[in-house]
């Protein structure tokens, strides 16, 4: 979190010079031209977003929900590895040059990158391709999946409702979803729904259990329920203490979709929208099973471990791997989206523009979603004081001053959102690959490129 945090301030920077670049800001043509990298893939693309577009841990929909910038491959039944030209690298355009040389390295077929300060329109770019077998450039306009930044908008959903008194953050969750809410789950008339929201209920974390992706194997084509999942997630029993001990879940953040649906009699996507989409303006963002955003979408992939432990358990053939310099990838479009795009849910289902996601990140705690005092319980309310996870957010510090920041990992997509309050900017970062190493996340590509930012800047 301190290097995504240094990371940021770059970002600031860069956020800074377009607020001032006012009505000289190029449009998307005369600017992608302007970032194109010296590669045969297919160019960056930087445009402007429109200003209603917006949107750490890890959260993975079950079986199926980045990309490279190599240019050709080839998708054939069984993988054939395909030559690919190297990116080469731009030495008039060092922030491209940056992301291509992150894309070379993890094997990330395209990403994209949005930024805004003070809510203005995002600064929007695009690396790589959006699809392998054609090589469909990635552009701003690709609806990508943001996985557990999810889990940020529904816990200030949660935080709304108590604060509208419909809601008691220390209740047990019983009170609001029955006694059989998580039928069998030995700690379950005592959850309370603090503990969902800071990850202290117990629960398995159902998105990277391979019970859970052999269960998904035999029905990639048949949507999962939430009561589903805390079947499955109450059945395989606590993984952890309850109340004290942390353990990143998903399956809490079902249940909280669940209460916000108990609570107020409407849908959780249709509070979503009403209570911060709709508010912020935010007309490229939705969240699935309930509503689907129309093309273009990015194409995901799986890659590295991931790739290898997928294919076996989920009975997957050649038709759904693809070889790209010696590595194979998982092609999640060839693949039954319907349960994957359906176990995220409230814990990891949203879709949006890239530019959605900053402004989403920017909104929720600048003011137009959560009042000061929620925002001081979102980001400091854990179970556990001493926690910095608060409660559906990670918290940091730089030079004293906060740093909000969610990361979200399914098959296929992996995203990065922070926001810095004392600079009033949001950022987010997507890569169309799932199963880059640690060592080198998309928070890492954050990191390499503060420096030029900040040079840009």
């Amino acid at each position: 979190m301190k290097r995504l945090a240094s990371a940021l301030l770059g970002l600031v920077l860069l956020a800074a010079a377009c607020s001032s670049a006012g009505d000289t800001t190029p449009d998307t043509a005369s600017d992608a031209t302007a970032v194109a990298p010296a590669t045969e893939a297919a160019a960056p693309t930087t445009t402007a977003a429109p200003a209603t577009e917006a949107a750490p841990e890890t959260t993975a929909a079950p079986a199926p929900t980045t990309q490279a910038p190599a240019p050709a491959a080839t998708a054939a039944s069984t993988p054939e590895t395909t030559e690919a030209a190297e990116p080469a690298a731009d030495p008039v355009n060092p922030l491209s040059a940056a992301v291509l040389e992150w894309m070379d390295e993890t094997g990330a077929p395209g990403v994209v990158l949005a930024v805004t300060r003070g809510g203005a329109e995002p600064l929007t770019f695009a690396w790589g391709v959006s699809d392998l077998a054609t090589d469909m450039p990635m552009t701003p306009d690709h609806h990508v999946r943001i996985g557990s930044v999810t889990k940020s908008v529904t816990a200030a959903v949660v935080l709304q409702l108590v604060a509208e008194g419909l809601v008691d953050l220390d209740a047990p969750v019983a009170q609001y979803l029955g006694e059989d809410w998580a039928p069998g789950y030995e700690h379950a008339a005592a959850v309370t729904v603090r503990d969902l929201l800071g990850h202290t209920s117990g629960f398995v974390e159902f998105a990277v259990n391979t019970k859970f992706y052999q269960l998904a194997a035999s029905r990639l084509d048949v949507p999962i329920t939430p009561e589903e999942i805390l079947e499955f997630a109450a059945a395989y029993g606590p993984v952890a203490d309850l109340g004290t001990e942390y353990r990143y879940n998903t399956t809490g953040y079902v249940a909280a979709g669940l209460l916000i649906e108990a609570v107020t009699g409407n849908t959780a996507a249709d509070e979503m929208r009403a209570r911060v989409f709709d508010r912020l303006g935010l007309s490229h963002t939705y969240l699935t099973p309930s509503e689907f955003p129309p093309e273009p979408t990015a194409n995901g992939y799986v890659g590295g471990t991931f790739a290898y432990v997928l294919g076996p358990v989920l009975g997957l053939t050649g038709d759904n791997k693809i070889s790209l310099r010696g590595a194979i990838y998982v092609d999640i479009g060839t693949m039954p989206q319907e349960l994957a795009r359906s176990a995220g849910w409230t814990g990891g289902g949203i879709e949006a523009r890239i530019g959605d996601v900053a402004l989403l990140m920017r909104g929720l705690f600048a003011g137009d979603i959560l009042d000061a005092s929620q925002v001081v319980l979102m980001t400091t309310g854990h179970p556990d004081p001493a926690d910095s996870h608060g409660l559906g957010i990670s918290t940091e510090e730089l030079s004293r001053l906060p740093v909000f920041a969610h990361g979200g990992g399914v098959p296929g997509f992996r995203t990065m959102a922070a926001y810095m309050p004392a600079f009033d900017t949001g950022i987010a970062v997507t890569a169309n690959l799932l199963g880059i190493d640690s060592d080198n996340d998309v928070d890492d590509l954050l990191v390499s490129l503060a420096p030029i930012l900040a040079t840009l800047g």
